[in-house]
């Protein structure tokens, strides 16, 4: 799996929004996992993890 260099910073700007979803990362075997609707299938997208 791919990481990116993460840098800590309070905002965050997105342009280009196709949907907004709240999910919790549940465990999976020894890793995890994010359960999304099936028309993601194919997509790109991009998890941001927070403090709360």
């Amino acid at each position: 799996m791919k990481r990116v260099k993460i840098i800590e910073k309070s905002t965050l700007i997105l342009k280009g929004i196709k949907c907004f979803l709240k999910r919790e990362v549940k465990p999976f075997g020894t890793s995890a996992r994010i359960d999304f609707p099936k028309e993601f299938i194919g997509k790109k997208v991009y998890v941001i993890v927070t403090n709360g």
